[in-house]
C-alpha cells in the first residue's frame, strides 16, 4: 500500500459531505480511497487533464468523484472530493 496524504480542500470536501451520508456512503469512500491506495493506477481510472506537468486521475466511487495524483515521491495525494450538493 502506497502513502497517502489529504489535500485541504479534500478534507473540505469530506466533512461536507460526511454531514449528508449514510454509513454505506463512508464505507463505500473507505473502500475506493483503500483501493486507490493500494494500486493507484487501478482500471475505471481516467485522465484528469488539469495539468499535465502534473497528471492527476478521477475515480468514480458510487455517487462520488474522487480526484487524486501520485507524487514524485510515489505518495497517493488525494486532491478533491466531487459529489452532488443539495
Amino acid at each position: 500500500m502506497a502513502d497517502f496524504l489529504f489535500a485541504a480542500r479534500f478534507l473540505r470536501d469530506l466533512a461536507e459531505w460526511e454531514a449528508e451520508s449514510s454509513a454505506a456512503d463512508r464505507e463505500q469512500l473507505d473502500r475506493a480511497l483503500a483501493a486507490i491506495s493500494r494500486d493507484p493506477e487501478l482500471a475505471g481510472r481516467v485522465p484528469s487533464f488539469y495539468d499535465p506537468k502534473r497528471p492527476s486521475y478521477l475515480y468514480r466511487a458510487g455517487p462520488l468523484l474522487i480526484h487524486y495524483r501520485v507524487r514524485d515521491d510515489r505518495t497517493v495525494e488525494f486532491l478533491n472530493l466531487f459529489f452532488r450538493r443539495l
